[in-house]
């Protein structure tokens, strides 16, 4: 299941995000979803039980902590596979769509839902892919949600 923001928002069954998890190997419930809206639909408590996800990707773009999103699924009663086993996770900034930081997304689906086939070092991945394509050394890049796109540099201590 991939939403945006919190559990009941989810993404059409078209966008690049749910397409990623089925090219990394899973099978995105979204997929069973009959309406559509842009980027997604709100659903209620039931279709999501439903669906019952067995994974749960919260995307990178406008995203709540998992701790919140799982907070919420439990005060909501929003129940099943995923939720019984803690298997929500956010997907980093930028990683899911928009950029050709997507094969970042890709390697992070894939080790999370197959880790018996895949086991990507996702830190190393992403220094070298920061390296390569956007000439940043180091751990000297941050997430700028806004426009998911790499900032040099870390934010200040307050």
């Amino acid at each position: 299941y991939y939403s945006m923001g919190y559990p009941l928002f989810a993404l059409n069954a078209e966008r690049f995000e749910t397409n990623l998890v089925e090219a990394a190997g899973g099978i995105c419930v979204n997929k069973r979803l009959k309406r559509k809206g842009k980027p997604g639909v709100n659903i209620t408590v039931d279709e999501l039980n439903e669906l019952n996800p067995e994974y749960m990707f919260i995307s990178g773009f406008l995203s709540s902590p998992a701790s919140d999103y799982l907070h919420y699924c439990t005060e909501h009663g929003i129940v099943g596979d995923a939720v019984g086993a803690g298997r929500v996770y956010n997907v980093p900034a930028g990683w899911d769509f928009g950029s050709p930081r997507w094969i970042l997304g890709f390697m992070f689906l894939a080790t999370t839902l197959h880790p018996e086939i895949f086991s990507f070092d996702l830190e190393e991945e992403q220094r070298e892919f920061y390296r390569r394509f956007y000439g940043i050394t180091g751990d000297k890049f941050v997430a700028n949600r806004d426009f998911s796109r790499p900032v040099v540099g870390a934010p200040e201590d307050e």
